[in-house]
C-alpha cells in the first residue's frame, strides 16, 4: 500500500509507492529530497518477518525511484544526466545555447549561474517599449524603410515648401521694393517748405507767401492741418513701412512663413504619433492650410515661451549698447530649443496633454532623463536638415550684395533684356517692368528652384521625422508625459501661465489691427474735414476701443462657445466652466473679460493668486464664480 511521507522543506504531503520505502524521493512541490521511512518504521507499512539470508550486493545500476518515476511512462527509465550534452553550455531558464563568457542569457536575461533575473533585467522587463540599446542600431535603417515607403509625402512636403518659399521671397522682394520706391517718391516729390530732418517730416510754409507740397497735399500758411503753423510727419521710409500696401504684403510674408513651418510640425506630429503606435503606414492624413497656420504659430511662439526665463538676456545686453550682442542673444533663444530639445518637445506635442512641452522644467528634465539619446537625435537633426539650409543661408547673408548683384545684373538682367528690353538701370523702380517683367520672373525662378532644392531636403526631412518617432517610441519611459487628466480638475498655475502667453500674442494682433484701421480712419478724417488735429486723437481713441472691443468678443465669444476656451487654452486641453460645471453664457464670459483686466493693471500681481488658492483660482475667477479645468480625453 502507498507510504505517505512529508516534505520538511514545503511541508507538502506526498503518497509515494511502498516499494519506496527506505530510499529518497524527489518533492513534487519544491524538489527537496525527502527520505521514505523503511518497512516497518512509524509510517511506513509493517512487513512480514523473513528468513535471513546471504546479503548479495544490489546491482551497479539501479536507479533511484525519482529516477523511475511512473512506472507506466514510456521514459521513466530514461537517465537525463547521462542524456544532458555536457559539452554545451545551456541557459537554465530557456534552455537556448549560451557562450562560455556569458553571464547573462541574451536572450531571457536569466542569471546562468544563479537561474534568477537581475535588477537591470528587470527594470528592462518592466518598460512597455522597446529595449533602448536597440535604438542606435535601428533608427538608422528603420528610418530610410520609412521615408522610401512615404515617398508621396515626400514630394507633397518638396512642393508645399517650395511654393511657401516661393511667396515668401516675392512677399519680401514687393516689401523692399515698394518701401524702397515709396520713400524715393515722397522726397523727389516734396516741394516748398519741407524739411527732412533724422526723425521726423518738418511741414512749415513761411507766413504769408509760403507753401509747402508733401504726399501730393499742399499745405498753406492757414491750412486746417498745420497744428501752430507747423506739421510734424514721419520719415519717409517708416511713412512707406506704415500704408496699406505693405500691410499687406507683411500678412501674405506672415502667412507663408507660419505654413512652411506648420506643415513640417504637423506631418512630424502623425509621423510621431504613428510610431509609438507601432503602424508601418500613415493613413488617411491629408493637412490643411488652418492646421498648418497653426503649428506655424508654434513654430515662433514655441522657442520664445519655452525660454521665457531667460528672456531678460537681450535686454541685459542691450543695455551694454551693443546691437549685434542683441541679435546673438535672440538668435541663440530662438534656436536653442531647436538644438537641443526638438526631440523631448515633439514626444510631449504628440500626447493630448502638450503643456509640458512648453515649460523650461519640463523639458530640462526630460533632457537630462535622456541625454546620450537626445543629443544624438539632435545630432542627426543637425547633420541631416539643418546643416545644408543653415550654410545657404549664412553663405548668401555673408555676401549679400554679390548676391543681389549677380541676380539683378546677371540672371534677372541677361534673360530680361532679350524677352523684354528690361534693362537693369532705368527700369528697376519702374511700376511697370516691376508688375510685367521682373516679378513674375522672381516667382518663376523661386518656384523652380525652391520646389527642387527643398524636394531633395524633405527625404532627409521625413526621414527625420522618423528618427524623432523612434525617439518616442524607445524612450517615453524616461519622460514624464502627461497622457490623460481627470475632466473638470482645476488647472495649475503652469499651464494657465502658457495659454495666457499664448492668448497674449492673439491680443497684440488684435491690438495692432486695431490700431491700422484706427489710422487709416484718422486719414480719412483728416481728408474730408481739412483739420489735421483730429487725426492722432482718433488714431489713439480708435485703436485703444478697438482693442478693447475686439478683445473682449475674442475672449466672450471663445469661451462660451463650443470650445468654451480660448485659443491658448483650448491648444493645452482646458476650457472654462461656471462653478456648477455649467458652460458660461455670453454675458457672463463678457464679464470674465473685464474682470480679467486687474491682471494687466496690476502688473500680473492679480494672477499670481493661482499659485496660493486651492483650487487654483485667479481673483477674476473669483469675482466671476468661473474656474479653469481640464477638458478630459472625452473632449479632446
Amino acid at each position: 500500500m502507498p507510504i505517505k511521507v512529508k516534505c520538511q522543506e514545503c511541508s507538502q504531503v506526498m503518497a509515494v509507492p511502498d516499494k519506496a520505502a527506505g530510499r529518497a524521493v524527489k518533492c513534487k512541490a519544491c524538489g527537496a529530497r525527502v527520505a521514505v521511512p523503511a518497512a516497518g518504521a512509524a509510517g511506513g507499512a509493517p512487513r512480514k518477518k523473513k528468513k535471513k539470508r546471504k546479503k548479495r550486493p544490489a546491482p551497479a545500476a539501479e536507479p533511484s525511484f525519482d529516477e523511475l518515476g511512473d512506472p507506466g511512462d514510456m521514459f521513466s527509465g530514461l537517465d537525463l544526466g547521462r542524456a544532458e550534452d555536457q559539452r554545451e553550455r545551456v541557459c537554465p531558464s530557456c534552455t537556448k545555447p549560451v557562450d562560455d563568457e556569458d553571464i547573462e542569457c541574451p536572450y531571457c536575461g536569466v542569471n546562468i549561474e544563479t537561474g534568477v533575473l537581475s535588477v537591470q533585467q528587470r527594470e528592462r522587463r518592466a518598460r512597455k517599449g522597446p529595449p533602448p540599446e536597440e535604438f542606435y542600431g535601428k533608427v538608422l535603417g528603420n528610418s530610410w524603410k520609412f521615408m522610401m515607403a512615404h515617398k508621396g509625402f515626400v514630394f507633397k512636403t518638396g512642393f508645399l515648401w517650395g511654393v511657401s518659399a516661393t511667396m515668401v521671397i516675392v512677399a519680401a522682394f514687393i516689401l523692399g521694393w515698394y518701401t524702397r520706391t515709396r520713400a524715393e517718391f515722397l522726397r523727389e516729390t516734396a516741394e516748398g517748405d519741407v524739411t527732412f530732418t533724422e526723425s521726423y517730416v518738418l511741414i512749415k510754409p513761411v507766413k504769408d507767401t509760403g507753401k509747402a507740397e508733401y504726399d501730393g497735399v499742399k499745405y498753406g500758411p492757414g491750412s486746417t492741418r498745420l497744428i501752430n503753423g507747423e506739421l510734424r510727419l514721419p520719415i519717409p521710409e517708416v511713412a512707406a513701412w506704415l500704408s496699406p500696401p505693405t500691410y499687406f504684403w507683411s500678412f501674405i510674408f506672415l502667412v507663408f512663413a507660419l505654413s512652411f513651418g506648420g506643415w513640417a510640425w504637423v506631418l512630424a506630429d502623425k509621423v510621431v504619433e504613428v510610431t509609438v503606435a507601432k503602424q508601418k503606414k500613415i493613413k488617411r492624413f491629408q493637412g490643411d492650410m488652418f492646421a498648418n497656420m497653426t503649428k506655424g504659430f508654434t513654430t515662433l511662439a514655441w522657442p520664445f515661451i519655452l525660454m521665457y526665463p531667460v528672456c531678460w538676456v537681450p535686454a541685459l545686453v542691450g543695455l551694454t549698447g551693443s546691437q549685434t550682442g542683441v541679435v546673438i542673444s535672440i538668435l541663440v533663444i530662438l534656436l536653442l530649443p531647436y538644438f537641443l530639445f526638438l526631440p523631448n518637445a515633439l514626444v510631449h506635442m504628440s500626447k493630448p496633454y502638450s503643456y509640458r512641452a512648453w515649460l523650461i522644467n519640463w523639458i530640462g528634465k526630460d533632457f537630462f532623463n535622456t541625454l546620450i539619446p537626445s543629443l544624438y537625435t539632435s545630432f542627426l537633426f543637425f547633420v541631416l536638415v539643418l546643416m545644408l539650409p543653415l550654410g545657404i543661408a549664412l553663405g548668401v547673408a555673408l555676401n549679400w550684395d554679390s548676391f543681389v548683384d549677380f541676380y539683378i545684373n546677371t540672371a534677372e538682367g541677361s534673360w530680361l533684356n532679350g524677352v523684354t528690353g528690361y534693362s537693369a538701370e532705368s527700369d528697376a523702380n519702374s511700376t511697370w517692368s516691376m508688375t510685367f517683367s521682373r516679378l513674375p520672373f522672381l516667382f518663376t525662378m523661386s518656384l523652380i528652384s525652391c520646389t527642387l532644392f527643398f524636394t531633395l531636403l524633405a527625404f532627409p526631412a521625413v526621414m527625420m521625422m522618423r528618427v524623432f518617432g523612434l525617439f518616442a517610441l524607445y524612450f517615453q519611459e524616461d519622460m514624464d508625459i502627461c497622457v490623460e487628466q481627470v475632466p473638470n480638475s482645476p488647472v495649475s498655475f503652469g499651464p494657465r501661465f502658457l495659454a495666457m502667453q499664448v492668448d497674449g500674442i492673439l491680443i497684440n494682433l488684435i491690438g495692432l489691427v486695431a490700431y491700422v484701421a484706427a489710422t487709416m480712419l484718422s486719414k480719412l478724417f483728416v481728408f474730408l474735414y481739412g483739420n489735421a488735429e483730429i487725426g492722432p486723437p482718433i488714431a489713439i481713441g480708435g485703436g485703444l476701443l478697438g482693442a478693447f472691443v475686439g478683445c473682449g468678443i475674442y475672449f466672450a465669444n471663445w469661451e462660451s462657445g463650443s470650445g468654451r476656451a480660448t485659443l491658448g487654452k483650448w491648444s493645452f486641453g482646458m476650457m472654462v466652466l461656471q462653478e456648477n460645471n455649467d458652460p458660461m453664457p455670453f454675458n457672463m464670459a463678457f464679464n470674465r473679460f473685464l474682470a480679467a483686466l486687474i491682471t494687466p493693471l496690476t502688473a500680473g500681481l492679480a494672477f499670481l493668486m493661482v499659485l496660493f488658492t486651492p483650487n487654483y483660482r485667479a481673483i477674476h475667477d473669483s469675482m466671476t464664480k468661473t474656474k479653469v479645468v481640464w477638458r478630459g480625453d472625452e473632449d479632446m
